[in-house]
């Protein structure tokens, strides 16, 4: 096995550290002995081993002997061979500084994935890490895990290799929570026999902090029989895998407490306050072939908002032609190699889908509509893992799309993996970063020769290209390629409780008549009223049997045909020769493989027109029209353009109608805004709410509920929260639920989703008066002017007229006798970057 050359300078600096480290230790004993036993604590070697390399000692480390140890870190990025350069430390810590081949390795790894498959690599004596490590040790290797029977026999005659989840150096309460340290069957062999309690207390004097039977240290010891006191006593070399992750005060006091000689710590994205030995850049993998650059990223090819369809088409187009390469590359020079898309969805549960955003599920549903056998499908969620136990690599494997959420994020190691089609919002989307680096490594850490193998891929549906570059060049730059947003400090929600909070007595008791808001009544008769339901009221009046395409609308497609090539800019991402992220603008060709597909376009005409048979008519109808005014060849060139042209035509019809019936209702008395106390067909605030509470104290005053999820709130929200918060007239408010829980305020306009506001306010007449309630959609300045922004505008803007024009109606007040229920509301859309001025005008 043949080290890269970063790596030969990881292992270089790691012999010197290791070589210095002994000198000084040894040197620092024998002063030592010249010493008072008083002044031995100012004997400091691995501080001194620093100070001789001129290396920053950040990272004071004392273990639970009283003893300093050094705790180093070696910032490589993921997909740098992590594994081998720790089997690579095991060899020369052996060999230069413990100056023997037995002992105990303490092996910590981040996530189950990673615990499995070097478990599995090292076990294989075939295996040419196994190899490395039974050099080592003249052919005396234990790869053992946590439960299986240790000895002090095994480590005395054995280079023994013990596997530990880094969960058992991350918790909060690691030492109550771990099975590590609870008494156990296994490692009697470390301990006297229960009965000898001098011999007992006697390893207690050496190794004082063991644990022991609760309240018998003193006049009894019992030691407990556990798998950390036998660590404990074994001084073992320690290697953490995203040492990162276990850098709070309790994690350190835990590594310390385990009695270490050394703890060796590696990470893409290590902390500015270790002992960071040497730090390997990106462009030193990119020179060594084991990432796959430059990374492409290629914008919307479709004019309709947000167009996954189009998206998954055009993966499934590049996918196979890279097969093809590939085909052809193990013909040529039998390397196999099956490109892999992995897809991004925006939901995954059970409970989620039908609920406006693309499920898993719908992805998949669509990959099988365009010709994909569903073996070639796996999902891999939280719930739904198919490509658990798969051998990703194996050339009987059928899997060529795999899609998720964010599940791939952590663990996950398949460098056949080229494309990355992402559904959700980039804007809001912290999981695209660390998924683009699943895209990122090589097959076989070796270029192929063949540039479309080479290289990777990204394709999006929604935002723009700067804010994807912009996440991606953060990444290479400063955060090892794929571990991009490794430095946003997540919540430990093990430590967050669910908590019932109330609305404020002082505002139930005085302004209950307030809590009541509008919403849209369809007037059936003089009798009957009911909620204004688009499913009802709106699609059996849509009509699109007449529909044709205009002169116009062939003029603008012939149009747009003449210059999609020259529209259309795709982005290769790479590093230049001081390791700093570039992009360069590229030209995008059509697909020369589209062909005319009716079934598919109908398909996408289904999604508007649910009467199949309407749809397949408009379809055919439709390219026969086209076909005969831009020509067969246009049409077939472009024909993926055409179709999502076409589909954002039915679209916009279907907008208009839709907009057009609910206006008609409105005009013809028929639909009318109105607040009610009848649960039927009115809508009240709810009694309570379900909050998680953590260590962030709520700091608002006039909040209706008793207390706020501050965790769930983005900064935007804190800020108009804060906002209202602060102005003289607010009497109360609070957030709405975003959720479809059931409860939380919701805005039936004229499309089929509905809209759910982000907080309401009340605003205050005179000391203590009511004046008027504010229903506020909040957005952010990369959302504001799209259509669904545009769309919120107009129905909130109506929702205000009515008001204004006092066509705001009470009905059925059973349970308010001697208080009016409010008809007074207007509903306001609040850009980013606009709210202070926008709310304090309201407040006014």
């Amino acid at each position: 096995m043949f080290l890269k050359n970063y790596q030969i300078k990881v292992v270089g600096e790691l012999k010197r550290f290791l070589q210095t480290a002994r000198e000084t230790k040894d040197a620092i004993e024998t002063a030592r002995k010249a010493l008072p036993e008083n002044l031995w604590h100012t004997l400091n070697w691995v501080q001194s081993t620093f100070s001789n390399l001129h290396k920053p000692y950040n990272d004071s480390c004392v273990n639970g002997f009283g003893n300093y140890y050094p705790r180093i870190c070696i910032k490589v990025p993921t997909g740098g061979g992590k594994t081998l350069l720790a089997v690579e430390a095991i060899r020369e810590y052996k060999n230069l500084f413990a100056r023997k081949r037995t002992g105990l390795v303490v092996w910590i790894v981040p996530s189950e994935i990673i615990y499995t498959q070097t478990v599995k690599k090292l076990r294989d004596k075939g295996n040419y890490l196994r190899q490395l490590l039974d050099q080592c040790s003249g052919g005396k290797t234990l790869i053992l895990e946590k439960g299986q029977r240790l000895t002090t026999q095994d480590i005395e005659e054995n280079l023994v290799v013990l596997f530990v989840m880094i969960q058992s150096v991350s918790r909060r309460n690691a030492r109550e929570a771990l099975k590590v340290f609870q008494d156990s069957g296994g490692y009697e062999s470390f301990f006297p026999p229960d009965n000898r309690y001098d011999l007992h207390k006697q390893i207690i004097e050496c190794v004082p902090n063991l644990d022991v039977i609760s309240g018998a240290k003193s006049v009894f010891p019992q030691i407990i029989t556990s798998l950390g006191n036998a660590i404990r006593c074994s001084k073992p070399f320690i290697i953490i895998d995203e040492i990162h992750k276990v850098f709070s005060e309790q994690a350190r006091k835990t590594i310390d407490n385990l009695n270490p000689e050394m703890v060796l710590g590696l990470s893409a994205t290590p902390k500015e306050e270790m002992n960071i030995l040497v730090k390997i850049t990106g462009l030193e993998l990119k020179d060594e072939e084991m990432i796959k650059l430059d990374l492409h990223i290629f914008p919307p090819a479709s004019n309709l908002e947000n167009d996954w369809k189009t998206m998954l088409n055009e993966v499934k187009t590049h996918r196979e032609r890279l097969e093809k390469k590939a085909s052809a590359l193990k013909q040529g020079k039998g390397i196999y190699i099956r490109p892999i898309a992995l897809i991004q969805v925006e939901a995954t549960g059970n409970d989620q889908r039908g609920r406006g955003r693309v499920h898993s599920l719908d992805a998949k549903e669509h990959l099988t509509e365009l010709g994909i056998n569903p073996d070639e499908i796996a999902i891999k969620t939280s719930a739904q893992n198919d490509i658990e136990d798969v051998d990703l690599f194996s050339e009987d494997c059928p899997v060529r799309y795999i899609i998720t959420k964010e599940a791939l994020r952590e663990g996950w190691d398949c460098s056949f993996a080229y494309i990355l089609g992402i559904i959700p919002n980039v804007g809001s989307n912290t999981g695209v970063t660390q998924l683009v680096g699943r895209i990122l490594r090589q097959p076989n850490a070796k270029k192929t020769g063949i540039k479309d193998l080479d290289e990777s891929y990204a394709y999006y549906v929604r935002d723009d290209s700067g804010q994807i570059l912009d996440r991606v060049a953060a990444g290479f730059k400063n955060e090892g390629l794929e571990d991009l947003v490794g430095n946003i400090k997540k919540t430990d929600h093990e430590d967050l409780k669910p908590k019932t909070v109330k609305i404020k007595k002082v505002f139930k008791d005085k302004y209950a008549n307030t809590f009541y808001l509008p919403v849209w009544l369809m007037i059936e008769s003089e009798k009957e009223k009911r909620r204004f339901n688009y499913a009802l009221h709106i699609k059996p009046r849509l009509d699109f049997s007449r529909l044709a395409l205009k002169e116009e609308f062939i003029k603008d497609l012939k149009q747009s045909l003449s210059g999609e090539r020259r529209e259309r800019t795709a982005f290769a991402v790479t590093l230049d020769d001081k390791s700093r992220t570039t992009h360069t603008a590229e030209k995008l060709s059509a697909d020369a493989e589209n062909n005319v597909n009716i079934s598919y376009m109908t398909r996408r005409f289904t999604e508007i027109v649910e009467n199949p048979f309407l749809a397949r008519t408009l379809a055919d109808n439709c390219l026969k029209t086209i076909a005969e005014r831009i020509g067969r060849k246009n049409l077939q060139e472009h024909f993926s353009f055409v179709v999502s042209w076409v589909v954002k035509h039915l679209t916009e019809e279907k907008a208009r109608q839709e907009e057009w019936v609910f206006l008609d209702y409105i005009e013809n008395k028929k639909l009318l805004l109105a607040v009610s106390d009848d649960e039927t067909i009115g809508y009240r605030v709810p009694e309570t709410d379900t909050i998680t509470v953590s260590r962030f104290p709520n700091t608002f005053q006039y909040y209706l509920f008793e207390d706020v999820e501050l965790e769930t709130m983005n900064n935007l929200e804190k800020k108009v929260g804060q906002i209202l918060d602060n102005q003289a007239k607010i009497l109360w408010w609070f957030r709405n639920k975003a959720n479809k829980g059931k409860g939380w305020y919701a805005i039936q306009g004229w499309k089929e989703h509905k809209i759910r506001p982000d907080f309401v306010a009340a605003k205050k007449k005179g000391k203590d008066g009511f004046e008027i309630l504010y229903v506020i959609e909040s957005k952010g300045e990369h959302l504001s002017g799209n259509p669904d922004t545009q769309y919120k505008k107009s129905v909130l803007e109506l929702m205000t007229e009515q008001h204004r024009e006092k066509k705001i109606c009470t009905y059925h007040q059973m349970k308010l006798p001697f208080m009016t229920i409010n008809e007074e509301a207007e509903f306001y859309l609040v850009e980013e970057g606009k709210e202070d001025e926008t709310l304090r005008n309201l407040m006014r």
